[in-house]
């Protein structure tokens, strides 16, 4: 009775924080997608580390780690070096066209640098279908803690996780998500850094993690080292895996949240932050669980799916009960960060850049509210739908591959125009279109057509990003040169602009 009671509790106190929210916001389309265009660097680290640690950071990383050893680890390196870059060099840059031009997505922002409604809608549709079904991974997470913790079934936990997002998202909108991510990043890493320092004193009462350590040398060695217990981590795959990281920039639940900074000076310090508290020591924390910590309490484990909830299992053995409720809820604190995020990034572009810029343009900013609002629980089932099929045994892959296998190589397929866009004055509507577009259909093939045992043979049996991101990036060069360069109009506003008001006083207020 405790855990569903305190499960309720910290349920309850989310939905009075999205409501508070709603009575706050200023009801305009701005306020409710852009949280108003004020978010500090504090609200802004929680906002970003948290949108991108999520029950995968609890599950799916150290689940990985724990059935491969410590080589995937450079696809954290990777992200957090494409997270810095993305506030270096793109961010001040989307963030001064979106506050002088009004811009409410990521999305708009390309379509009118490249003059292209086709452009906007392709952009559009690739997202939705990479960034939704990695919605759904979230209240799988949850899922998979509830069924560890409490034996109920995984849709248990995966219903708890929806119906708090969707009245999150709802009510709140970008201002309350990103404030909550506060709140939800603190129970977080108290779960996450509290359990692992008890977990040890606990475990390995003598000498800590070097006696972990100790144990697995006789259990396994190959667990220490790269590449691995099963061979997978060959230095081929290392390098791969942290070109996959890095594309941790085109992340568009990431990319939005640059749009909705409060003035210039927050992209001196943020990428420092994120090096320092991000890379160092949050990150570090789910790696020692998976790489030391979980193999030497509980060695022995080779299914996917239980590897990735191996964290919790650990805690439910040699932790209090009360304690393991506690780390649930960092889990679902976790999720729900992410996912939110997630949510009001896919209703965004809903509303503005599908709706609006292609069905209904003269819809007005309260019509595109409440149409991101509505779309928001349409998302949320389709994406729990996704959870669903993973219960019935469609789709049984570790949470952590089908981010890295799956979602970053589709968010991947926008990273040309956009960097194009924002930083090559020669970029061309006619070379986005040819290169995103031949990239989406060249990794749809690779990932669907396979030969019979199972090899991407389309892929060269890489990473997908690997050969489908050149790819994209030569075609839309190739293609940029050979076509008429875009107008002085777009010149002036995209570049001239843009560098005189990031060099003016104005924005810095």
């Amino acid at each position: 009775m405790f855990d569903y009671i305190a499960l309720g509790l910290f349920g309850l106190v989310i939905i009075m924080l999205a409501a508070y929210g709603y009575r706050i916001s200023a009801k305009t389309a701005e306020d409710y997608m852009m949280a108003g265009r004020t978010i500090g660097v504090v609200v802004m680290f929680f906002f970003v580390l948290f949108a991108i640690s999520s029950s995968w950071t609890f599950y799916g990383f150290p689940g990985v780690l724990y059935l491969h050893g410590p080589g995937y680890v450079f696809f954290i390196w990777g992200s957090v070096a494409g997270f810095a870059c993305l506030y270096m060099f793109l961010g001040p840059r989307l963030w001064a066209l979106s506050k002088l031009n009004r811009y409410l997505s990521p999305v708009e922002v390309l379509s009118e640098r490249y003059e292209s409604r086709a452009l906007r809608i392709m952009l559009s549709v690739t997202i939705l279908a990479f960034i939704v079904p990695y919605v759904g991974i979230q209240p799988l997470g949850v899922g998979r803690g509830f069924e560890a913790l409490t034996g109920m079934p995984l849709w248990v936990g995966a219903a708890y996780t929806s119906v708090l997002l969707v009245i999150l998202v709802i009510l709140g909108g970008m201002r309350i998500v990103a404030w909550v991510n506060i709140f939800l990043g603190t129970v977080y890493i108290t779960a996450l850094l509290g359990s692992l320092f008890w977990a040890v004193s606990v475990i390995f009462p003598e000498a800590g993690l070097v006696q972990a350590a100790q144990e697995i040398v006789v259990i396994d060695s190959q667990k220490l080292t790269t590449p691995g217990p099963l061979g997978e981590y060959t230095p081929v795959l290392l390098i791969g895996t942290f070109v996959v990281g890095l594309m941790a920039f085109s992340w568009p639940h990431v990319v939005i949240g640059a749009m909705t900074a409060r003035d210039k000076t927050l992209f001196k310090w943020f990428p420092l932050l994120i090096f320092i508290f991000g890379g160092l020591f949050f990150y570090i924390i789910p790696f020692i669980w998976g790489s030391l910590v979980a193999p030497a309490a509980l060695p022995g484990i080779t299914d996917p799916a239980e590897a990735d909830r191996v964290v919790q299992t650990v805690i439910q053995l040699y932790l209090p009960r009360w304690f393991a409720v506690f780390v649930l809820m960092g889990v679902i604190a976790a999720a729900v960060s992410t996912a939110a995020v997630q949510l009001m990034t896919s209703s965004i572009i809903v509303a503005r850049d599908l709706i609006q810029g292609v069905l209904k343009p003269e819809a007005s900013d309260r019509e595109i509210t409440t149409i991101a609002r509505y779309s928001v629980a349409g998302i949320v089932v389709i994406s729990l739908g996704v959870t669903i099929f993973v219960q019935l045994g469609i789709g049984e892959e570790a949470m952590a591959m089908y981010l890295t296998d799956v979602s970053v190589p589709g968010f991947a397929q926008w990273a040309p125009a956009l960097v194009g866009g924002l930083l090559w004055k020669r970029g061309t509507r006619q070379g986005a279109l040819a290169g995103t577009g031949i990239g989406v259909l060249y990794l749809l093939a690779g990932l669907l057509i396979t030969g019979s045992d199972g090899t991407r043979f389309l892929l060269f049996d890489l990473h997908p990003v690997v050969p489908t991101l050149p790819v994209n990036a030569l075609v839309y060069v190739v293609v940029s040169l050979l076509t008429p360069k875009p107008s002085e109009h777009i010149e002036d506003i995209f570049f001239t602009e843009v560098e005189d008001y990031l060099l003016s006083d104005r924005s810095a207020q």
